[in-house]
């Protein structure tokens, strides 16, 4: 009797082991599959198993990274794998960290000590070359990925190395250069051993505050000069040495002008495109967004206003692969997240309120986002990173 009980279960059981070894096989190959797809294109993971549905959720905080002294600008290279936070106080340098908030270095710009310098915003292009501006230099450093000092773009039509050119008798083959707007020359080395030459230094034209760099080379930078505050958009050329930034730009494009009105700015902080070509400028004085369409128009603000839920002082602002507009909110304390894909942008959601705890925010000033969906904010007086995530 026992042997027949036991002849007639070994099927069934045998049918139960076999039908939980397809189930965990079929989730071993899903799971493999998203991995392999997050390497090929890495986005949030709601994206990646629901790619096409509407999910409309906030991120949350994973961790903070300090070591930066008053951080207003912050930037994320290609690859992920290195975050670049500009210092508003201390040594006033770029301080880089890796993915984890480990320490790596930091980007100093040649021959300027720090009452000098006073980095702002920071971008990186698809090489990974960094661009930094300085308020104090009236300027825009470029360093390499690795941290090389490459270049420095003096005004809209003009970069240090076209300048050093000019002055020398043709292109660089070689060599160092350097300016410091507080001191009356260029210097140029032709070699390691040769004399430092010393040419006539040109005048600052411009006040560029902030950058931002598209997949596609294009360069927003905004340009707060008293006599006119306006956006530049710019093409990066093929060279990483800057020396065709005006053959290939010619001055650039300028949108807008100082003021309250329609199309005019007020201090504006940084600016970028939609998918669809359309400009977000954060007009931060004015306590508002800016829109202008692909052809430079302008086609109207929102933000401001006196409700409850009007901007205040909008500083950073980045758009994701979703069309997802964030906004740090220097005094409000928080990061607005709009929906810019229709005609008219739709409010998502708020990031974080007041306070020095986790997730908590003391003047923010500017937001990074990574292929992943990683959000890094700059954290101005709490003088942190933090990092969220999808």
């Amino acid at each position: 009797m026992n042997e027949t009980s036991q002849t007639a279960v070994s099927p069934i059981k045998r049918r139960l082991l076999q039908a939980t070894f397809f189930i965990l096989l079929a989730i071993f190959v899903g799971l493999v599959g998203l991995f392999v797809r997050y390497l090929r294109q890495p986005a949030p993971l709601p994206q990646l198993i629901v790619p096409q549905a509407d999910i409309v959720y906030p991120p949350h905080y994973l961790f903070s990274i300090y070591g930066a002294q008053g951080p207003v600008g912050v930037a994320v290279s290609p690859d992920g794998e290195r975050i670049y936070a500009a210092e508003s106080t201390g040594e006033r340098l770029v301080q880089v960290f890796n993915r984890d908030g480990q320490w790596m270095g930091a980007l100093i710009p040649p021959r300027t000590r720090s009452g000098e310098r006073a980095p702002v915003y920071v971008a990186t292009d698809e090489n990974g070359s960094i661009f930094v501006t300085d308020r104090l230099q009236s300027g825009i450093y470029v360093f390499n990925e690795s941290g090389a000092y490459l270049d420095t773009l003096l005004d809209p039509e003009l970069s240090l190395s076209e300048y050093v050119a000019q002055h020398t008798g043709g292109q660089l083959s070689g060599g160092s250069f350097s300016y410091n707007v507080f001191q009356t020359n260029v210097i140029y080395q032709e070699t390691a051993v040769s004399t430092e030459q010393l040419l006539a230094a040109p005048a600052a034209s411009w006040a560029p505050l902030g950058i931002r760099i598209g997949s596609e080379g294009q360069v927003w930078v905004t340009d707060v000069a008293e006599s006119r505050n306006c956006v530049r958009t710019f093409t990066l050329p093929d060279d990483p040495l800057l020396t065709t930034w005006h053959e290939a730009n010619n001055g650039g494009t300028a949108l807008g002008d100082s003021g309250t009105g329609p199309g005019q700015f007020a201090f504006p902080n940084a600016a970028m495109a939609d998918s669809q070509g359309r400009l977000y400028v954060s007009d931060g004085n004015n306590g508002r967004i800016s829109v202008w369409d692909a052809q430079g128009d302008f086609l109207f603000n929102f933000g401001s206003g006196n409700k409850e839920d009007a901007l205040s002082l909008p500083r950073g602002l980045i758009i994701d692969a979703q069309d997802r507009l964030y906004v740090v909110d220097a005094v409000a304390q928080n990061i607005r997240v709009f929906d810019v894909s229709g005609d008219e942008p739709v409010d998502l959601f708020t990031l974080g309120s007041f306070g020095q705890d986790d997730g908590l925010f003391n003047y923010p000033n500017d937001i990074a986002i990574d292929a992943s969906g990683r959000l890094y904010i700059a954290d101005r007086e709490n003088n942190r990173i933090q990092v969220w995530s999808y």
